[in-house]
C-alpha cells in the first residue's frame, strides 16, 4: 500500500516519490534525483539570503511545492516582514506554477486577508492543521486543501474528508507515516485502502500538475 506525505522533514528510503520533503534553504542542501521537495522560506526564519537560494532553485523539476511558507504571530520575527516575505512567495509560487504549502499559526484572518488581494491560481494547503471544525470549513470554503499530522480535531479530519480535499504528513513527528494512516483510517471509519488511494488522488495531481 502506498502512503503519500505531502510534508516530511525526514528522509525515508521507502518514501521516495510519495513523500514532500522539506528543504532547509539555511544550510547546503543535495537533490537527490528520486525524492520530491518543497523549498521556501519559513517565517521563523525569514532573510533575504534565502530568497536568492530559493529563487535560484525553485524551478528545478524534483522541488514540486513552494514552502513551507507562511505567518505566525508567536515567531520573534516582525509581522510586517512576514507578511511581505509571505507574497514574495505567493508570488514565486504563482509564476512558478508550483502549489504554496503554508504554515499558519494564530494569523487565519490575515492569512485570508491576503488571499482575497493576491487572487492566487495555485493550490494553496494547510500543514499540520490542528483548528476545530469551524475553522477547517471556512478555510475549505475558500478553497485551502488541509494537511492533517499526527494531532488533529476528529470533525476538521471529517470535513476535510467530505470535502475531498485531505492531505497527511509526518512533519517532524517519530510517526511512521503507515501509523499515521491506521489511525485516521479507523477515525474515519473507512479502510485503510480506501484512505491510500483518495489521499493519493489529492496528492498526485497537485505535485505533477496542479489545478486551481
Amino acid at each position: 500500500m502506498k502512503y503519500y506525505d505531502i510534508h516530511t522533514h525526514q528522509i525515508s528510503q521507502e518514501q521516495n516519490e510519495n513523500a514532500v520533503f522539506s528543504l532547509d534553504l539555511r544550510a547546503p542542501f543535495k537533490l537527490h534525483p528520486d525524492r520530491l521537495y518543497a523549498a521556501g522560506i519559513h517565517p521563523w526564519y525569514a532573510d533575504d539570503k534565502q530568497w536568492e537560494v530559493l529563487k535560484k532553485w525553485i524551478s528545478h523539476p524534483r522541488i514540486v511545492l513552494v514552502g513551507e511558507a507562511g505567518l505566525d504571530r508567536l515567531a520573534l520575527t516582525p509581522p510586517n516582514i512576514q507578511e511581505e516575505l509571505f507574497i514574495r512567495q505567493i508570488g514565486l509560487s504563482e509564476e512558478a506554477g508550483k502549489p504554496l504549502i503554508i504554515h499558519c499559526v494564530k494569523a487565519w484572518d490575515e492569512l485570508l486577508r491576503i488571499r482575497r488581494i493576491t487572487h492566487p491560481v495555485m493550490p494553496w494547503i494547510i500543514h499540520g492543521f490542528r483548528g476545530k471544525k469551524q475553522l477547517a470549513e471556512q478555510l475549505l470554503g475558500r478553497g485551502f486543501y488541509l494537511s492533517f499530522g499526527a494531532r488533529y480535531h476528529p470533525e476538521a479530519l471529517q470535513a476535510a474528508w467530505t470535502a475531498g480535499r485531505l492531505l497527511l504528513e509526518t512533519d517532524d513527528s517519530p510517526i511512521h507515516i503507515g501509523c499515521l494512516y491506521r489511525e485516521v483510517a479507523e477515525e474515519l471509519q473507512i479502510t485503510e485502502a480506501l484512505l491510500s488511494q483518495t489521499v493519493g488522488s489529492i496528492f498526485i495531481p497537485l505535485i505533477t500538475s496542479p489545478v486551481p
